[in-house]
């Protein structure tokens, strides 16, 4: 999984991001959302984020 993969292109929040954004706590969809702003604009990246919010909280 490359990390610098953009996933919300709005907000330019990376994968890295995300799994930052998780592992400081935030592991729900609306806390990474909050946290990153991640598919807090258009919300056409929301099904990825909540993705790999699941992944990462595993």
């Amino acid at each position: 999984m490359d990390m610098n993969e953009t996933v919300c292109f709005c907000a330019g929040v990376t994968v890295g991001d995300i799994k930052a954004a998780v592992e400081a706590g935030h592991t729900t969809l609306e806390a990474v959302q909050n946290a990153t702003e991640a598919g807090t604009h258009c919300g056409g990246c929301l099904d990825t984020v909540a993705e790999l919010v699941k992944e990462f909280t595993k």
